[in-house]
């Protein structure tokens, strides 16, 4: 019954896989229905062959069923193959048996290998097969399939040795499955979940998303480089498959942990007590770890819940969501661990104030003052170059070399500014006020011992008001903040048009007047004081630049080579060459072109209360408003050019000062029949004598 030679018992193997070869039959029929059947579903369409980058993108719905199949499957042969320990009656019988416990897991190893890769090997087969001998609308190689055959064989393995690993050390097969699944995903989820919570508690913390940007077909796919999403399978195979494969180098170390787990599988078993079955853990040294992750998950995700649900307060409901994660968190692995919901004694009390002092500490230390990184500032010999933006960069700019800037005076403006900002937080004058405009920064640093140091704040913009000048006028702020990189005299066409009406608009094609147009539009947004680039006027219109082709490379998308620019009337060398050419009357608005001006009071006790995140339309607003007031109609022709100089961009927000005016301005229309409609506001300050005595007076 049992071979010395291969260590391993034949008739056990033979069992297996009588009992459980359905499994293998069903990993088969999914994986060719999922790679095979979609290369035949388009035979006959007229259309040309497609190139398949691998056979993991043959089609969407195939792909995305082909990644369910491959992490479900061998999961699920784990579990039944293990049945045989989780259960008291077979677990019994089994080691009745005169087999040596190795003998029993190697052969439910063997079965299980033989169920699971049999079915991907025949599927390869199958499909080199095919391709040689039907003509299909798919262009594809045999190293295409033996790639393909070679990541799933691995990934297979993988997963069937873990979950076995897991068999081993649990007790039951339902608990099994979700331990397993609980955690491949968790190194991602305690990746976003801490995130947040030092995002939130930690000043001046900012998650680092690393992104790969890659363009297939002309679109843009992003996934994320970040070692903790890397290191949860579930989240690389579902959400980078196709368009991040698996180099070998991960293969390996994916075979090498498959090896680590196997030889665990050995030396627990060999410890295991037969009448652990059923049993929630079948090992008591694995139950503190246990109850610990489960209560710290817990209170990760019911303090983040309160701290998102309470709208004031936050902080306070989030200690609270914390303290009941932990108490509930408790209640829950506990129950599960004692198989019963009586579990109120007064050691369990005492435990649960244990777990939850030790796991509140554990969240606790990071945002204490203790490791000093909210005050933790670098020195200005130590920096090598700098960045900052509103953003953070992803994708290619964050590697761009144009937004790190070497300049030592910009660099001393920046940590000018940084100084500033955390001293003010360490004095407590970092509450932001509703009535005070809001500034954010990100700030990087590459230092001279080959770091980065990243920090990003949010902070009322009128305190900082010096600090932020010396940055945000300085070039290597605007060259982040408006793409100047790609302003290098190569654009294919310029489109500018009125942001009023897209009917009045002007483009540039001739290769020296858009030569000349980026020349003059780098040097007027260079020149651009901070005041100007703070401005809520409007815009006299917007520039639309598309590079040519040739001036990217990375077979990027003809939408990505777009960017675009506001045209402020602060722009006057911009606006004087427009005029001289004859474009700028062409996108301009006067006062011959409105067709009428009306306007209604904004008084805030009128309007609604207000929500977190809410945002009403300009129409919406304005003819909410007009039901209690009625509209005034501007009829002076010479006023409407005053109101389209002061006017100034609709934005919703409850605290309009008194005296404030919603204006809505129809534009006669150049080619269709109707006038375009378009809304703006003008407060107080802006308000002239001759308006003055047009609108009454708000009461």
């Amino acid at each position: 019954m049992t071979s010395n030679r291969f260590f391993c018992s034949g008739g056990v193997i033979r069992q297996s896989l009588r009992q459980h070869g359905w499994i293998g039959l069903l990993y088969l029929v999914g994986l060719l229905f999922t790679v095979l059947l979609p290369l035949f579903m388009s035979i006959g369409d007229e259309q040309p062959r497609v190139v398949l980058k691998s056979l993991f993108d043959n089609t969407s719905s195939g792909n995305e069923l082909q990644k369910l199949i491959l992490t479900t499957v061998p999961v699920l042969a784990g579990v039944m193959l293990l049945r045989f320990v989780q259960r008291q009656g077979s677990s019994d019988l089994y080691h009745s048996l005169p087999l040596r416990r190795e003998h029993l897991l190697t052969s439910h190893f063997i079965s299980g290998l033989i169920l699971l890769l049999v079915p991907v090997w025949l599927t390869a087969g199958v499909t080199a097969w095919v391709n040689t001998s039907v003509e299909l609308p798919y262009i594809f190689h045999i190293h295409d399939i033996g790639s393909w055959a070679l990541v799933v064989s691995v990934l297979t393995i993988f997963l069937f040795t873990f979950t076995v690993f897991v068999g081993i050390c649990v007790g039951q097969s339902l608990l099994q499955i979700v331990v397993v699944y609980v955690l491949l995903l968790l190194p991602q989820f305690l990746s976003m979940m801490i995130g947040r919570f030092l995002e939130r508690n930690l000043y001046g913390y900012v998650q680092v998303r690393e992104t790969i940007v890659q363009y297939i077909n002309g679109s843009e796919f992003r996934s994320s480089n970040n070692v903790w999403d890397n290191l949860s399978p579930f989240v690389r195979i579902m959400d980078n498959l196709p368009q991040r494969a698996f180099s070998y180098m991960e293969l390996l170390a994916y075979l090498g942990i498959s090896l680590l787990f196997v030889a665990l599988s050995y030396g627990l078993y060999r410890k295991r007590l037969v009448e652990k079955a059923t049993q929630a853990m079948a090992f008591s040294f694995f139950q503190p770890l246990f109850k610990a992750g489960v209560i710290l998950c817990a209170m990760l995700v019911i303090g983040d819940y309160f701290y998102n649900a309470g709208t004031r307060g936050a902080a306070n409901w989030s200690i609270f969501g914390y303290a009941l994660g932990a108490v509930l968190g408790y209640i829950v692995v506990e129950m599960v661990v004692r198989k019963t919901w009586q579990i109120v004694r007064v050691r369990a009390l005492v435990e649960m104030v244990v777990y939850g002092v030790i796991m509140g500490l554990v969240l606790y230390i990071p945002i204490s003052g203790w490791l000093g990184y909210e005050g933790r500032i670098p020195t200005a010999h130590s920096v090598e170059k700098v960045y900052v933006g509103q953003e953070e960069p992803l994708g290619g700019n964050a590697e761009k070399e144009a937004y790190y800037s070497q300049d030592r005076a910009y660099i001393a403006s920046v940590l000018n500014l940084h100084r500033e900002l955390v001293r003010a937080h360490a004095a407590g004058e970092k509450t932001l006020s509703k009535n005070l405009a809001v500034e954010r920064a990100v700030i990087i640093y590459r230092l001279d011992d080959g770091s980065t140091m990243t920090r990003r704040y949010t902070f009322p913009e009128k305190p900082f008001r010096t600090e932020l000048t010396k940055v945000m006028e300085a070039e290597p702020y605007k060259t982040v903040r408006y793409e100047l990189d790609k302003l290098q005299g190569k654009a294919e066409t310029i489109n500018i048009q009125s942001v009023d009406d897209n009917e009045r608009r002007v483009v540039l094609t001739n290769p020296k007047e858009t030569r000349e147009f980026e020349d003059i539009l780098r040097e007027e947004v260079l020149n651009m004081s901070y005041s100007e680039m703070q401005s809520e006027e409007y815009p006299l219109g917007s520039i639309s630049i598309i590079n040519k082709e040739s001036s990217f490379t990375n077979n990027e998308p003809s939408w990505h080579r777009e960017f675009s620019f506001e045209w402020p009337a602060s722009y006057h060398k911009l606006t004087g060459w427009l005029e001289q050419k004859g474009y700028a009357d062409k996108v301009i608005i006067d006062s011959k072109d409105i067709f009428s001006i009306r306007a209604v009071p904004i008084i805030a006790e009128e309007l609604e209360p207000y929500q977190p995140n809410q945002y009403i339309e300009d129409y919406k607003l304005f003819k909410s408003i007009q039901q209690k007031h009625k509209a005034i109609t501007i009829e002076d022709p010479k006023l409407w050019s005053t109101v389209l100089e002061k006017r100034r961009p609709y934005s919703y927000t409850p605290n309009m000062a008194k005296g404030t005016y919603l204006v809505q301005v129809k534009i006669k229309p150049l080619f269709s029949s109707d006038p375009h409609t378009r809304y703006c506001y003008f407060t107080p300050n802006d308000m002239t004598p001759e308006l003055a005595k047009a609108l009454p007076a708000i009461p």
